[in-house]
């Protein structure tokens, strides 16, 4: 009889359970516009709430930072001490103590300028706002001041908001990239006090998240209407690498020895790639769709500030807002694949063959667990070459499920392979 072959990925949902070491809290919002983590708290910004969302690195909620009017992009000081928040439906711009979580100054960035994106940098607060109703600028704020001065674009030359970057490894550079429906990304030397161009280049736009590599010497774009995340050299804006992610590229984040996740908004296996440094090949992959029912957010992909954790936001067909914890986020996928016959009488043996996989070595003594239908039926050791066999007599005719697990350990996250045999009178 003929063999089928069903293969079967990993599948590692980010979900409450002693393999996946995370956890999934159901934040009090009913929006998102960007995920930033800090040494001790992670923030969620929530237009729809006019708010801030605090949590510890647990999820915990710690406070709910309210009248914020339009709560969109956010900024971190270099200590951790500020955190600033724009304003659009106000104007303005928020500035929060991080130890109090309240807000301890509100400073005005001019009539109808809907403040969108921020980024630090040269000791300025940047932000981008609607210059005028046909296009977008790039203003800054001397924060330093007890009264700060703001400075408007004088020449504004992008059709939206643009998303902000900067890194403290470059810090007089501000990266800037059009946002959507148009072209162009734009390097600035900000060391002067104002902004002077640099770097160009028309080969990207339409930017949902940007982050500087911790070197300072790149830039990580995600773009929607591409299938890859891309690097550019920070001083020429010469694109350097492409991360194969598929599609629809919403989020990056950069670790600080320079780890990647690069996060996608399409249904599919994954939406977050994690990459080691210099590498385009992802190591491991996470999934938190869950079968469409909800997707992963833009800009919704930060790290914990000394890279153990990594937080994920996503938006379910609920509607509620849901942080993703994931703790093992450093350990390689498990990959295990199954073949089976596709159609064996009652009564005959069943023989399933599989092989465990991934891009780090796995421990020499190593086994899986066998379930079917969920129940626990036998165990089976892995070769050397990652291979493994079993076998089974079901005891009805239908369409019996089989599980091979793989529990992990300390350089590997579990995993699972599925396949199903039909059993017929």
């Amino acid at each position: 009889m003929a063999l089928a072959t069903l293969t079967a990925s990993v599948t590692l949902f980010v979900s409450p359970s002693p393999a996946q070491a995370a956890d999934s809290i159901v934040l009090p919002v009913v929006s998102h516009w960007q995920t930033l983590a800090d040494s001790h708290h992670v923030y969620v910004s929530s237009p729809g709430d006019n708010a801030v969302v605090a949590t510890d690195h647990n999820g915990q909620v710690i406070k709910v930072v309210e009248g914020l009017d339009g709560a969109r992009g956010m900024g971190l000081t270099a200590d951790e001490a500020t955190l600033y928040v724009a304003l659009p439906e106000a104007d303005a711009i928020a500035e929060i103590d991080t130890r109090t979580l309240t807000e301890v100054r509100r400073i005005p960035t001019g009539t109808d300028t809907e403040p969108e994106n921020l980024a630090l940098s040269g000791g300025k607060l940047y932000f981008s706002y609607q210059a005028t109703p046909f296009s977008g600028g790039i203003g800054s704020i001397s924060i330093a001041e007890a009264n700060p001065i703001v400075g408007l674009d004088n020449d504004p030359q992008w059709y939206s908001k643009p998303r902000l970057a900067s890194s403290p490894a470059a810090p007089d550079r501000l990266v800037a990239a059009d946002s959507e429906g148009s072209l162009g990304m734009r390097v600035y030397d900000v060391g002067s006090g104002t902004a002077q161009e640099i770097a160009y280049t028309e080969e990207v736009g339409s930017v949902e998240d940007l982050a500087v590599t911790p070197d300072g010497g790149s830039v990580i774009t995600a773009r929607g209407g591409t299938y890859y995340h891309q690097q550019w050299r920070l001083s020429d804006l010469t694109e350097e690498a492409q991360y194969d992610t598929g599609p629809y590229p919403n989020a990056v984040a950069i670790a600080p020895d320079g780890t990647v996740a690069a996060g996608v908004s399409a249904s599919g296996e994954w939406d977050i790639y994690v990459y080691r440094r210099g590498e385009t090949t992802p190591f491991r992959t996470i999934a938190v769709s869950r079968g469409g029912s909800m997707e992963l957010v833009r800009r919704g992909v930060a790290w914990a500030p000394d890279g153990t954790k990594l937080f994920g936001t996503r938006f379910t067909h609920a509607g509620e807002v849901i942080l993703d914890i994931i703790t093992d986020v450093r350990k390689a996928n498990s990959n295990i694949t199954l073949t089976a016959p596709a159609a064996l009488p009652l009564g005959e043996s069943v023989t399933v063959h599989g092989k465990l996989t991934s891009l780090v070595p796995f421990p020499k003594s190593k086994v899986v667990t066998i379930t079917r239908n969920d129940e626990q039926i036998a165990t089976a050791k892995v070769k050397a070459d990652g291979t493994f066999t079993f076998t089974d007599i079901p005891p009805l005719a239908g369409y019996p499920t089989y599980i091979a697990t793989y529990a992990g350990d300390a350089d590997h996250a579990s995993g699972t392979g599925t396949v199903q045999v039909e059993i017929t009178d």
